[in-house]
């Protein structure tokens, strides 16, 4: 991640990750896993369907339950309206599959905002990218590439067993899945479209 970086907490089931950030947004019921980690919260953000008492001291922007935009998306807006250049969300995963798919669509929004995004869920983690990706993996780790609203041409890849060169992943196949990386680092470039990827820990 590089520049100024913000965290936003989502309302996940299980928080598997500490919070590294200082400036810290969270989502609604998110706000539940910072009180618990003793995590000090800059703003908190939502309709408040699932949070039953809002607490002092913290910003609070509240929205109408009936919205066209998650409690997520509304946070990016806020994140990205600070100023900040980057954001690491936390508990993406986990819960409804819904809401996985839609906390992972949350990269490739926050990069129409100009944040460079990823998920940290501890053991997994997600990035996105419309051009070159670079992110920390052990050997063993699981890698898997997926092309994102469309076809995508991955021009050359680092660190991963596969490797990945000129290769067109098509949207409706599942060419990308289940690699693993050979290396502390993985790259990717992406030369057309766009692709998300997941990482997954190797199992001690």
């Amino acid at each position: 991640m590089n520049g100024k970086t913000a965290a936003l907490v989502l309302n996940a089931p299980e928080l598997n990750a500490d919070i590294k950030e200082g400036f810290v947004v969270a989502a609604d019921g998110g706000y539940r896993h910072c009180l618990r980690l003793g995590k000090r919260v800059n703003a908190l953000i939502g309709d408040f369907d699932t949070l039953d008492v809002l607490p002092d001291g913290v910003d609070i922007i509240r929205f109408p339950v009936e919205k066209n935009a998650t409690d997520g998306e509304l946070a990016l807006d806020y994140i990205a309206g600070e100023g900040f250049e980057s954001v690491t969300i936390y508990g993406g995963f986990g819960g409804k599959t819904e809401h996985v798919i839609g906390n992972l669509n949350l990269l490739a929004y926050a990069d129409t905002l100009g944040l460079e995004a990823r998920i940290d869920d501890g053991n997994i983690a997600a990035f996105f990218t419309r051009g070159e990706l670079s992110f920390p993996a052990r050997p063993g780790d699981e890698i898997s590439v997926f092309p994102f609203a469309g076809d995508a041409l991955v021009a050359h890849s680092e660190g991963v067993y596969y490797p990945l060169e000129n290769l067109l992943l098509k949207s409706e196949k599942s060419r990308g899945i289940s690699n693993r990386a050979t290396s502390d680092k993985v790259k990717l470039c992406v030369e057309s479209g766009a692709v998300t990827v997941i990482r997954r820990r190797k199992k001690a």
